[in-house]
């Protein structure tokens, strides 16, 4: 099931961005002048997970996104996680520095229950992110910045089941979609 939910979201996610890229007229796009980018979310701390992006643009617009992660939230009432992984994506760009991303993070949880002050054995979770934002270029002293709004919607394709108590299953299966307000993130390119 949750492979085929997996392969329809990234089917319509494909068409979506081809489509799009499809209709335009074509023009001779040139390669941006950096190629490399590394950034950072400031409101890490607030939402408890934490990434150093590492964007590789591939051509004039497609990126390869890759960073190392871990996620630290905390459940009300229930407990936390504690989960080292890592991201891989794609980010494509619409229009200017509009842009799609599509984002997988392989987690590996140690979860917390404060109902049970049990610590439950290492679980392996999947989760798959879509996010639409605009990228902002700006220099500082010849420095070439960026600030990257981007609005995310989530949820897991694959959470193993032995890994956490039936209080933290329940609450996931009441709110299956993860989705904040617009995030923002500060880079360099280089």
């Amino acid at each position: 099931m949750m492979l085929k939910r997996f392969l329809m979201v990234l089917t319509s996610f494909l068409i979506l961005t081809g489509s799009i890229y499809g209709q335009s007229t074509p023009v001779k796009q040139d390669m941006p002048e950096y190629k490399h980018a590394l950034d950072f979310c400031p409101l890490s701390p607030v939402i408890g997970i934490y990434g150093l992006h590492y964007t590789y643009r591939f051509a004039p617009k497609s990126e390869f996104i890759i960073s190392p992660s871990y996620m630290n939230i905390e459940y009300e009432g229930v407990g936390h996680t504690d989960a080292p992984g890592f991201i891989i994506g794609y980010r494509r760009y619409l229009w200017k520095n509009l842009h799609v991303d599509y984002q997988l993070m392989p987690m590996w949880d140690r979860y917390y229950s404060e109902e049970e002050d049990k610590t439950y054995p290492l679980g392996f979770d999947l989760w798959n992110e879509f996010r639409l934002g605009y990228s902002f270029d700006f220099k500082i002293k010849n420095v070439p910045f960026f600030l990257n709004v981007q609005w995310p919607f989530g949820f897991a394709l694959y959470s193993d089941p032995a890994g956490k108590p039936e209080s933290f299953k329940d609450r996931a299966a009441e709110n299956p979609f993860f989705y904040f307000p617009p995030l923002f993130f500060l880079g360099i390119r280089f």
